[in-house]
């Protein structure tokens, strides 16, 4: 029986690599006219710098294992992590510091449509950038890698963790389980109302103060009645949103993008104030494509200063079957190529210099090596969608006019190898 594949991942054939990279080409071509620059970091990591504010959900699906030296280590599992390890060892890179990436990453959770165990993310991440300024740049990077990309429809809701923290307060949750209760609430779209008001009533007492909590995270923070008892922090994470979307809107001219929703808190806790996420119409797993916040306390927690950051991370494999879903292909193949027949063996030799002057052009070319007769390998090259087919028999190469046929306008035409090949 032959081996399978990991549970939690999958295999890209030629065709799909096709169209992821014609995805991430698109993707990464907005990240770099932001003035973005690729970073790559390794694929595992002290196991004390991933656990770092991760969260007590996450760090349970990081793959985790100690090497022969005895070390600590795991995959990562998202990539701001790591990048915060760079900028606190790189001090005299000059700010503000404009990071993107295209890499895997792995987590060990219950694998389902749109939700794999090794899966990519491309991202980007603004170091030395406070406040409205430095996250309107980064929503206005998402946003635009997302319309490049192809996707029809999509809104990123976007909320203020310090204002649900204030909430929570209000509504009695216990300093030490506020961890806890945002965890909660990042599955209400998962697990439903009934899911978060249940595991909100083992921490509170209070019943009417949860009734009105709930009825608070399906509203617009922007226009919803808030109690006057929160504290002051809960005001400024208002006008944190309302200098955000003024930002977005008379800057960028992106703010019908952005819809303030209470109930965005991100499940990672190293976030500080601003959560959100892009959500298409799908729901489901492919209902978020998307997602990020500011994490001004991450570079300090490993061990660099103080320092103002936000990023935001695009799930691939995501982003792609929401681009299937919605009727907007990734990618369309188009025609290419030569796939050079030789209809005698002995034409083989000759036939493979052809496609080697074709390659030295800077042309795709393959020679049929198969033995096929003529109609067969001229199957074969439509089939593997070759633009043209080159036949090469005893007139051909006593002559060097090259007999080529238009597989997509079904026409043939003699060539000289010279003007073919422009040798």
């Amino acid at each position: 029986m032959p081996y399978e594949r990991p549970r939690g991942t999958r295999d890209y054939l030629p065709h799909e690599c096709e169209e992821r990279r014609a995805v991430l080409e698109r993707i990464r071509s907005v990240f770099e006219s932001y003035g973005y620059g690729e970073v790559v970091t390794p694929a595992f990591e002290h196991l004390e710098l991933l656990v770092a504010k991760a969260g007590e959900e996450v760090v349970d699906q990081i793959y985790a294992f100690t090497d022969k030296a005895g070390r600590k280590l795991g995959l990562r599992f998202e990539l701001t992590t790591p990048i915060a390890r760079i900028v606190a060892e790189n001090l005299s890179l000059p700010k503000p510091i404009r990071f993107y990436y295209i890499q895997p990453v792995w987590r060990y959770e219950e694998p389902q449509k749109g939700r794999l165990r090794e899966f990519w993310q491309a991202g980007v991440e603004l170091i030395g950038v406070p406040g409205a300024v430095g996250d309107a740049e980064v929503l206005a990077v998402l946003i635009n890698a997302l319309r490049r990309a192809g996707l029809p429809s999509f809104k990123v809701h976007v909320n203020d963790r310090r204002l649900v923290e204030a909430l929570l307060h209000w509504l009695g949750v216990p300093p030490e389980l506020v961890p806890s209760a945002l965890r909660v609430i990042d599955k209400l779209e998962k697990r439903g109302v009934s899911y978060v008001e249940d595991e909100l009533a083992r921490m509170v007492a209070n019943r009417d103060r949860l009734k009105r909590f709930i009825e608070l995270l399906s509203s617009d923070p922007l226009q919803a009645q808030l109690p006057s008892e929160l504290p002051a922090a809960a005001r400024e994470a208002v006008d944190a949103l309302e200098q955000l979307l003024q930002e977005l809107d008379d800057g960028y001219g992106l703010a019908e993008f952005v819809k303030p929703d209470l109930s965005v808190v991100r499940g990672l806790d190293y976030y500080t104030s601003l959560v959100y996420e892009a959500k298409t119409p799908l729901g489901g797993e492919l209902g978020s494509v998307a997602g990020g916040g500011r994490y001004d306390d991450l570079i300090r927690l490993v061990g660099g200063p103080q320092m103002p950051a936000t990023g935001m991370a695009i799930g691939v494999e995501r982003l792609i079957e929401a681009l299937r879903a919605e009727g907007a292909p990734a990618h369309r193949s188009r025609r290419s190529g030569y796939y050079v027949i030789p209809v005698a063996p002995s034409f083989r030799r000759y036939a493979i210099r052809v496609a080697e002057k074709l390659r030295a052009k800077g042309e795709k070319a393959v020679v049929e090596v198969m033995g096929r007769k003529l109609a067969s390998a001229l199957e074969a090259a439509d089939k593997l969608g070759f633009r043209y087919a080159v036949v090469i028999g005893q007139r051909e190469a006593e002559s060097g006019v090259l007999t080529v046929r238009d597989l997509e306008a079904w026409k043939e035409e003699r060539v000289p190898l010279e003007l073919l090949t422009g040798s």
